[in-house]
This record gives C-alpha cells, structure tokens and sequence, in this order.
C-alpha cells in the first residue's frame, strides 16, 4: 500500500483487518456507510491526495445533500458516524505507513439543530400499561413488564434464556442480544445471537422482587430455552416490536416505540432521591455515569419542579 492506493482499497483491506476486532452488527454498519457514501465520494481516490479540506468539504456535502433517496442532508449524528469509518480507516493507512497523519482537530462538524428529547410514559400512562399487561398476562406481555422494570433493550429482551435468570438472587444477567443484520454486499438479512456491543453492556440486574411472581409463571428447566418463546430459538426485535405496538393498539393504549419503555424506566429510576445514577448507570449498561446523565439528567420536569419548590422555605 503507497499513497497512490485508491481509497477503496485502503477501506477494504481495513474493514478485513477490523472484522474479528468487532461485533457483526458494528461490522454491517461500517460496510453500509462504506458501500453507501464513503466509496460512492472517495472510492478512486488516491488516499495521498486526500487532505483536511477535502474532509471538511464532504462533510458540508453529507449535510446538505447526504441521503440516499436525494431528498436533502443527513443528521450531524449520522454524519458524525461516516466521518469515523473515514477516519479510522485513513488513520489504519498511516499505521501502514502508506499516508501522513490527517490533523483531525481541523474538521468541524455543523451545528446540530433542535433539542433532544428522551420520551418516555407519564406515571398515568405506565401504571395503564401495568394494568393491561396483568389482565392480558402471557409470555409475550411479561416480557414487556420485565423491561419496563430493568429497562434492558430489546435485543437483550429477546436474548435472554431461562439460564441466565436467578429466582434465588432476583437477578438476571445480560451475555448476549438478538439482532437482524443486514448485509449490504450480499443484499441480504440475517439473524445473529451474540455478544452485547459493548463490554458494559454485559452485566447482571437485580429485578424488584414482585416480579419474580410473574416470570416464574413462564420459567423452565431448560437454561438454553429463550423466555419470549419458551423454546431453543429466540423471537427477534422486528417481530416483538410488532407484537408490542398491535398490544398497545389493542388495548387502547398511549402509542410509544420499545425504546421508549427502557426511557420510562430510567426516568422514574431517576425520580426516586435513593436510586443513585452510577447504579442506573450500571443497570442500563451505559459506559459511563456521565453518558447517563447526559441522556436523562434533564429529562424530567417534574422533578425539577420538586427541586424548585424547596425553595419555598425561604420566602
């Protein structure tokens, strides 16, 4: 490899080397954002020529212009994670010893618009979720009752085996996740059980105690059995997502995604003065207390107000 490759090239033998570092789903992500935009611009590239200004103005390109269907720009998140495959693909070039080192302090990413807001049920809301999930109580629905109340995601949801839940500690323990990959090269989806992505994401969670009422009413002997299904093959997200939205639709209830049941879950965890954020943290997986904080430190309002209200004594 010499600064005359083509960028192509270089991102190829990359993505070879980076496989077996990386988790399945991560890898399909970096083929897709390789085979969709970072080929499409940079592909006859020679990789010497390539320089910070070239970086800074693909990424004015992605924000005006960026989507697939021609329709306008992508996000600055999505931006953000093409830049990091270039990025790290560049920087595997240099450890070849093929190119420079980009000065990556000079790229400058736009402005993101809006504020982000986590969305999550009111009490009202969940305590009617709670409700119907006891009155229509299945397999299926307690699965839902078992996120709402550890705010695990929904690969890990469809993940868990009979083996890795404790009715004598109350614990469940998180080692693996369901997910749809699909790979672009191929055209084609596959269904792949393995690791969490992250190793923080590989933990045990303690379950309040009144739910082990409910799941011991669907647990088996067999530890290699999945919860949702009761059987040795999982159910994946796409078809528990599916299931959840036609029982919220059922039932009458407030319409929300999965994801936002793992929201509700760390906002009223966030609510309670003696739940601390580094056991939320801990419980949600999270990297780090600061990311927690980041994500729901300013999502509820209510407690805001109750923090406000004290105040009160001194007027």
């Amino acid at each position: 490899m010499t600064e005359n490759t083509q960028y192509k090239t270089l991102l190829n033998e990359w993505l070879k080397s980076k496989q077996p570092m990386i988790t399945a789903s991560t890898h399909a992500n970096f083929v897709l954002i390789a085979e969709n935009h970072l080929i499409p611009y940079f592909g006859k590239r020679k990789i010497g020529s390539i320089t910070e200004a070239d970086i800074q103005q693909y990424i004015l390109h992605l924000y005006s212009e960026g989507r697939m269907d021609k329709t306008g720009g992508l996000t600055v998140k999505t931006i953000r994670d093409v830049i990091l495959v270039l990025r790290l693909s560049m920087t595997y070039g240099y450890k070849e010893k093929a190119i420079p080192l980009l000065n990556w302090d000079l790229v400058e990413y736009p402005k993101e618009g809006g504020v982000h807001r986590v969305v999550s049920l009111s009490k009202e809301q969940e305590q009617e979720l709670i409700q119907c999930i006891y009155l229509h109580l299945n397999r299926k629905s307690a699965g839902i009752l078992i996120a709402l109340l550890t705010g695990i995601r929904i690969g890990e949801l469809c993940g868990l085996q009979m083996g890795d839940i404790s009715l004598l500690e109350n614990t469940i323990t998180i080692n693996r996740t369901v997910q749809r990959i699909y790979d672009k090269r191929k055209g084609e989806t596959y269904i792949n059980i393995g690791p969490p992505k992250t190793k923080s994401s590989i933990r045990t969670i303690p379950f309040p105690s009144l739910l082990s009422n409910i799941i011991r009413k669907y647990i088996s002997d067999n530890p290699t059995h999945y919860f949702l299904t009761g059987k040795s093959r999982p159910t994946e997200p796409r078809t528990y997502r599916q299931y959840f939205a036609r029982f919220l639709k059922r039932y009458n209830l407030s319409k929300v995604k999965f994801h936002e049941i793992r929201h509700t879950f760390a906002v009223r965890a966030i609510e309670i003065p003696d739940f601390d954020i580094k056991s939320l943290s801990e419980i949600l997986g999270h990297k780090n207390v600061s990311f927690t904080l980041n994500v729901y430190g300013s999502a509820n309002l209510q407690q805001k107000i109750k923090c406000m209200n004290l105040l009160n004594d001194l007027l």
